[in-house]
């Protein structure tokens, strides 16, 4: 019920428009870059539909990752490309040419936000390179950020079934093009993809493609 049509006073104005600008510049302050690896975003409604869909992943993963290159680049066929099985590497149409050794570690500080550490060792060189990074829900969608030392990967994600995850990245200037299928069941992790760089023409099949297989470690770490 109204009890007064005592109209507003400009100070109570002022005041409004303060509070308004205040909870604006607040709101603003809170943004939180799609790079950042240290904090956690503000949830949304649209990101609610995405809890604990890295969970699966919680723990200490060991295997290997394995990097191919065809013995021919061949025309493009794009069912291939978004139909990835792992017959494709096994296929003698592609040369392992460089493999490494994995430790991945997850640790979900939410149901939203997931801690990632990668050591990768590197068999031919006896090099150890470490990075950190997030799997995180953001503003509705899934994104991947890894810090490595000479870059920052970021890949945007979407869920194929319970257990499949694809990251995908595409980047000019330079060209960074990748597509990676990711399925995790219990004690098993396995990814598939491929990606064009700089200099590769897109019109053919990639010139580099992946594979790795990791074992949840006993440690449970």
């Amino acid at each position: 019920m109204l009890t007064s049509t005592k109209p507003f006073s400009k100070s109570s104005t002022r005041w409004g428009t303060l509070v308004l600008l205040l909870a604006l510049h607040w709101q603003c302050a809170r943004v939180v870059p799609v790079d950042d690896i240290e904090n956690i975003p503000t949830l949304t409604a649209a990101d609610e539909a995405f809890a604990n869909v890295y969970s699966s992943l919680d723990g200490h993963w060991k295997g290997q990752f394995f990097i191919f290159q065809p013995k021919e680049v061949e025309e493009r066929d794009d069912k291939i490309l978004y139909n990835l099985d792992r017959s494709m590497v096994q296929s003698n149409k592609l040369n392992m040419v460089n493999s490494l050794v994995v430790d991945q570690f997850y640790e979900s500080q939410s149901p939203y936000f997931q801690k990632v550490k990668i050591i990768d060792f590197y068999p031919e060189t006896g090099e150890t390179v470490e990075s950190l990074g997030v799997n995180k829900v953001q503003d509705g969608k899934m994104w991947c950020v890894v810090r490595k030392p000479a870059e920052t990967i970021i890949h945007e994600g979407s869920k194929v079934g319970n257990n499949t995850i694809i990251w995908q990245r595409t980047e000019q200037n330079p060209q960074r093009v990748e597509y990676f299928q990711e399925t995790v069941l219990p004690n098993s992790y396995e990814i598939i993809g491929w990606g064009y760089y700089e200099g590769d023409d897109q019109r053919k099949m990639p010139r580099n493609w992946f594979y790795a297989q990791y074992q949840r470690s006993a440690d449970g770490k």
